[in-house]
């Protein structure tokens, strides 16, 4: 009996198995999934594309009372030598009456499914958005395999995770998770996949899931669970409990089927088949993912007070100071009945432009340009002049209050000083 290793490997716009150190990123343009199941036909699969794109990030412009917006979807399915294959092209509109949702005050999204019928083979999943109204391009893409189902006498579909499963009248509806990422899926996930039974000469399955990190070592695992598989092909979900084990990383998350049994230990000889994706662990709050706590405490020397921030060091865990750097920003959140917190999200968008914008001989959020930009914004106006004396460089920042700042480059090297140093009671504040 062969038995099948079905690998699903995901990818952001270049391949990586396994990323450690990962650094804090803004919100996600959008998400999408990609998964193999059995093909309708013989010698073909079934691929699923499923692609959610939050309101926040389109752009709405308003019309008679109405906020709209519009985007062009587009999905190819690339082989190994490069050809496209497969290709789906579409335009979404979405209405809104009230503004407060087009930004995402609500969590809104569109979601949107597509099935691709392909050949046995290692394909790519590239999906493109472009905003129709600002023209803005975002683009994700992953690696999928399609095997030729029909080659064995028992296999596993790809795995979809999802965020619920609510059973009604006998009948199950399943919620799609359209993330890698669980880490704010508190009480555990599930999983969801087919099994397809060519010739197995048995009306049931065990299943065992493992979740393995970068080095290859065994993180947490489930026990046995025995499932029903009919003729053909079954539909089956198992759930994952919270893994308190798992921290910022990527994971291996390992379906195995084997022959029913209650012995622990499983021989080779009794594994029907093998399915296995990635996974991501990353905090996310506001929207934003944290994946260095540390880092992401530093960086409030700009809108908390340093007993703020001490009291958050001293959380002696982990998870302990990433609850009381949350609860911090609850209290600044200006919608605090949304999921969204925009003092949150503004502040931590302001540090990513400064690391971009500012960098000289530290990160750009650590630079006294950094820290205003932060503090303040972005100036209404910017000066620069040149003292041709001794060659020092001067950049003046105004704000609309009035307010100046002054910079100077004494090393010529964009090392901008500020000349009159800020009062420290000075901190960032949402005022919108």
């Amino acid at each position: 009996m062969k038995f099948l290793i079905f690998a699903f490997v995901l990818t952001f716009n270049t391949i990586v198995i396994f990323s450690q150190n990962i650094k804090g990123e803004a919100v996600e343009k959008f998400y999408f999934d990609a998964v193999v199941f059995e093909g309708d036909t013989a010698n073909s699969g079934r691929l699923d594309v499923y692609v959610m794109v939050p309101y926040q990030t389109l752009n709405f412009i308003k019309s008679a009372n109405v906020f709209g917006s519009s985007f062009t979807l587009d999905i190819s399915i690339i082989d190994s030598s490069g050809n496209t294959v497969e290709s789906s092209k579409f335009e979404r509109t979405i209405r809104e009456k009230e503004y407060f949702v087009t930004k995402g005050g609500t969590g809104q999204f569109d979601y949107s499914q597509s099935i691709f019928y392909l050949k046995p083979g290692k394909y790519k999943v590239a999906v493109n958005i472009l905003d129709k109204f600002n023209k803005q391009e975002y683009s994700k893409q992953r690696i999928i395999t399609v095997l030729n189902f029909d080659e064995y006498d028992f296999s596993l579909s790809g795995i979809l995770l999802l965020s619920s499963v609510e059973e009604s009248q006998g009948k199950f509806k399943i919620t799609p998770h359209i993330s890698d990422n669980i880490g704010n899926l508190g009480s555990g996930f599930f999983i969801f996949y087919e099994s397809n039974n060519k010739r197995y000469q048995s009306d049931s399955v065990d299943y065992i899931w493992e979740i393995f990190n970068s080095k290859n070592e065994l993180i947490a695992f489930g026990n046995r669970v025995r499932k029903y598989c009919g003729p053909a092909r079954s539909q089956q979900f198992i759930k994952i409990p919270k893994v308190d084990e798992l921290v910022s990383g990527t994971y291996l998350l390992k379906l195995t089927a084997v022959m029913p049994d209650t012995i622990k230990e499983t021989a080779n000889s009794r594994i029907l088949a093998i399915t296995q994706r990635t996974i991501n662990y990353a905090r996310t709050f506001g929207g934003n993912v944290l994946n260095d706590i540390n880092l992401a405490i530093r960086q409030l020397r700009y809108v908390a007070y340093q007993s703020d921030i001490d009291y958050i060091n001293d959380g002696t865990t982990t998870g302990e100071k990433q609850k009381r750097f949350e609860a911090f920003w609850k209290k600044l959140d200006p919608s605090p009945g949304t999921e969204r917190n925009e003092s949150f999200e503004e502040y931590y968008s302001r540090i990513e432009y400064a690391n971009s914008a500012f960098k000289s001989y530290q990160d750009g959020w650590m630079t006294d340009k950094g820290m205003v930009y932060i503090i303040f914004g972005p100036p209404y106006s910017s000066e620069r002049s040149n003292n041709f004396n001794d060659n020092r460089i001067f950049e003046r920042w105004t704000y609309l209050n009035n307010r100046e700042f002054i910079f100077a480059d004494n090393s010529g090297f964009g090392d901008f000083r500020l000349m009159r140093p800020m009062s420290i009671t000075e901190k960032y504040r949402y005022t919108r």
